[in-house]
């Protein structure tokens, strides 16, 4: 029996960032290539995907290209909510 996934008016892109900060929420930093194995994902779009994400302020660039949660906006993000 297959699995059933519920339809969502969720853009592809968003479930896909969403997903990867919960992966480097969970598992730590990790690059493009390891996150769209663990995603089942193309590495460019992962990619794509990271990098929106810096520069929403939502992830950051480690040394070693690997990505990882921004935690510095923190307090500003949640002051603004």
């Amino acid at each position: 029996m297959s699995e059933y996934t519920m339809p969502t008016d969720e853009p592809p892109s968003d479930r896909n960032e969403r997903a990867i900060l919960e992966l480097l929420s969970d598992d730590g930093p990790m690059t493009s290539s390891q996150l769209a194995d663990r995603l089942a994902a193309h590495p460019l779009t992962i990619d794509r995907r990271c990098r929106d994400l810096q520069r929403a302020g939502r992830v950051r660039r480690c040394p070693g290209g690997a990505f990882a949660v921004d935690d510095s906006g923190d307090d500003a993000r949640a002051a603004g909510d």
